[in-house]
């Protein structure tokens, strides 16, 4: 009996040793993501309001005349050659925020990878929707796998959250497979983009803005003081209070801190908040591109994180493309495709 008293004692010290190393690695992403919450929030109005002030100085400096000759008859003096300078010098800022993402130049090849992957986010959405019903059911003692259907008869669609270009091919598969586009939220940097998806999508559902700024709670959600920024956070959009089955962080780059904070924007919340007690199965799938000399250990960091993100919620995660089939996905989908890396994860009550 003492034999099994002293087993069960240092069982207990062991036990406690090996999970303080995750504890802590718990409070230090939770502490990096506040620190970031609070310089996030506010910045892309910040953002716009450069913008505005730069197209209102282009417009005004390409009003003028160009030269002498081109002055009009009120005496008004053509273009300085300082002006001329800043002129070409604002173009030039212009032109660095535009979008880059040309999808005319994937090769066939390509275009087939970013379909397989966008109806695998479809199929993983629609997954953790079930999940999430049929846990919910376990959970109120109610094993009728019935669907919740609306007045049409139409089983609800999940909320989801993704990036996408100005062709809208994300935005294209989920339509096809018939969400309702106001299930389906997006975040661009590039006003132009913007404005081409919000002719597809509600005008509310997309923002101009990054990811991990879309996802962030706004300054009511967090409880800071507005006073401490200086900031006006009335039109200050955010999704934090959106309820979403799947992300899909998708053109990141290779930079891999700004996919994790990109998940810690969407995935951890205050303590005290409710969101942060929830333990709904939730579907993350994000691209690195770049290459692939180091994209496995870039894949490790950034699937270690995510699983600290989960543990914070009580959760743990699951690769999807060890077994696709399980979610729905073929088999024959690829990770990589040329210099693109794109993979799955779901988290899922532990």
């Amino acid at each position: 009996l003492s034999a099994t008293r002293e087993n069960r004692s240092y069982a207990g010290r062991a036990s406690s040793t090996s999970s303080s190393p995750s504890s802590a690695q718990e409070q230090q992403l939770i502490t990096t993501e506040e620190a970031a919450r609070l310089k996030r929030v506010g910045q892309a109005k910040r953002r716009r309001e450069r913008r505005a002030r730069l197209e209102d100085r282009v417009s005004y400096l390409e009003s003028l005349p160009f030269n002498a000759a081109a002055a009009d008859d009120d005496g008004e003096l053509p273009l300085s050659d300082a002006q001329r300078k800043e002129l070409e010098g604002l173009l030039e800022t212009r032109d660095m925020f535009e979008d880059q993402y040309d999808p005319t130049t994937f090769s066939e090849a390509h275009v087939e990878f970013k379909r397989m992957h966008n109806d695998a986010f479809v199929a993983l959405a629609r997954f953790c929707q079930r999940d999430r019903r049929h846990r919910k059911g376990d959970s109120d003692g109610d094993h009728n796998d019935t669907v919740d259907d609306d007045d049409n008869g139409k089983e609800e669609d999940p909320n989801v959250f993704y990036l996408d270009g100005a062709d809208g091919a994300t935005s294209s598969a989920l339509e096809k497979s018939g969400f309702d586009p106001s299930c389906c939220y997006v975040a661009n940097r590039h006003l132009e983009t913007c404005q081409i998806l919000q002719n597809r999508l509600p005008e509310k559902n997309v923002i101009h803005c990054t990811a991990a700024e879309a996802l962030t709670p706004t300054v009511a959600d967090t409880g800071s003081d507005d006073d401490a920024t200086g900031t006006d956070f009335d039109d200050n959009p955010s999704f934090s209070d959106v309820d979403f089955s799947a992300y899909y962080f998708d053109g990141c780059g290779g930079f891999v801190p700004h996919i994790v904070g990109m998940m810690t924007a969407a995935l951890i919340r205050p303590a005290a908040s409710p969101e942060q007690q929830q333990r709904k199965t939730t579907a993350v799938g994000f691209s690195l591109m770049g290459g692939n000399r180091d994209v496995i250990e870039k894949e490790l960091v950034i699937c270690r994180a995510l699983a600290i993100i989960a543990r914070t919620r009580g959760m743990r995660t699951r690769h999807v493309l060890d077994d696709p089939g399980r979610y729905g996905i073929p088999m024959e989908i690829a990770k990589t495709e040329k210099g693109t890396f794109t993979s799955w994860m779901l988290l899922e009550e532990d």
